[in-house]
């Protein structure tokens, strides 16, 4: 029986369904949120086994220049994955975690943080958590009937979560 939307992704065209699906369905999350759409350039898919995650590695590894490593590796893409309204020129494979089932979970470029967490952290309190740390905070956006996280993050640079 398959747990999980996707995995195992043994091979790069299931990656690159698995990154369409999570752009869509984060938009559409977004969307059902907020009533709006922001655009997505960092991307990150979700290993659920450790066999998917060493194989994700090495096809991550192929399609760009790693510049960060939080919770699985991630990469400057060589080329941009055109989704639609979305550039994704950032991609990362997160390690297996019993406690990330979701297929992936996307950075949110919103115009203005402050003004975001404003107008809709209060709002929304079943969609959206604030969460601190050290050194920044950012904004989870999520539905228990999605299986796909969104963040929009106080410092975009840090988009290595």
């Amino acid at each position: 029986m398959q747990l999980y939307r996707y995995s195992p992704i043994a091979n790069e065209q299931v990656l690159h369904e698995a990154i369409a699906y999570v752009a869509e369905a984060s938009s559409a999350l977004c969307r059902q949120v907020v009533g709006e759409v922001f655009p997505i350039t960092s991307l990150t898919v979700f290993a659920h086994y450790p066999s998917e995650s060493i194989c994700l590695k090495k096809l991550l590894l192929t399609m760009g220049e790693q510049v960060g490593n939080t919770n699985g590796p991630r990469v400057a893409l060589h080329a941009p994955i055109n989704l639609g309204s979305h550039t994704i020129t950032h991609l990362r494979v997160r390690e297996p975690d019993p406690y990330h089932a979701q297929v992936g979970c996307v950075d949110l470029n919103v115009p203005d943080y402050d003004l975001f967490k404003r107008d809709f952290l209060a709002t929304h309190p079943n969609n959206l958590r604030l969460l601190v740390r050290p050194e920044y905070e950012l904004i989870e956006l999520f539905d228990p009937d999605a299986d796909v996280l969104g963040y929009v993050l106080s410092e975009p640079e840090r988009s290595t979560r």
